[in-house]
């Protein structure tokens, strides 16, 4: 399934590479707090947990203060893929602010879903993040994002993923 869903989404990458007004490679270093059941069952334990992203976004200009980025990539150290889309506010020529959603395939070895109220487990999980990129200069960026990849459900006993990340943006 996974190897489905990476070429799936190489494949609609490619398509819209050619359209898209600009296409960047981006690598990150996140920092996930890391909330889960040991084997699937016991007590909840956190870890904080360090992870290094690599991937592939393109951005389509919507407007003249309004872009969409849509981004692919994968996570080592805390295992998953993603698939994200943001809405990009310009809010100068090297500064915007960016919020947005996706899903994520997370193939970690620590995440063993349970399934909550008769429901079937899934290592599929949606997400959201914000964050803000700096462009230092034609080719060379900054961005700081915070990851809500799954959040908490109080009083059910859910596991719960989210994070800050820092990076780098190359064109």
């Amino acid at each position: 399934m996974k190897k489905i869903l990476l070429i799936s989404t190489i494949a609609i990458f490619s398509i819209s590479i050619a359209k898209a007004q600009t296409t960047n490679i981006f690598t990150e270093y996140s920092m996930l707090e890391v909330e889960f059941y040991e084997n699937g069952e016991g007590d909840m334990k956190t870890e904080n947990i360090n992870s290094y992203v690599l991937g592939l976004s393109s951005t389509f200009e919507l407007s003249k203060a309004i872009d969409f980025i849509g981004s692919a990539g994968m996570s080592s150290g805390f295992d998953y893929n993603f698939l994200i889309g943001n809405l990009s506010w310009n809010l100068s020529d090297n500064f915007n602010l960016f919020a947005g959603a996706g899903v994520y395939v997370i193939d970690d070895e620590i995440w063993v879903p349970l399934g909550l109220d008769g429901n079937e487990p899934s290592n599929n999980e949606f997400g959201m993040n914000l964050g803000l990129s700096l462009q230092l200069s034609k080719s060379l960026g900054l961005t700081m994002r915070y990851n809500i990849i799954e959040e908490k459900e109080e009083g059910v006993g859910s596991m719960s993923i989210n994070g800050l990340s820092f990076g780098i943006i190359l064109k």
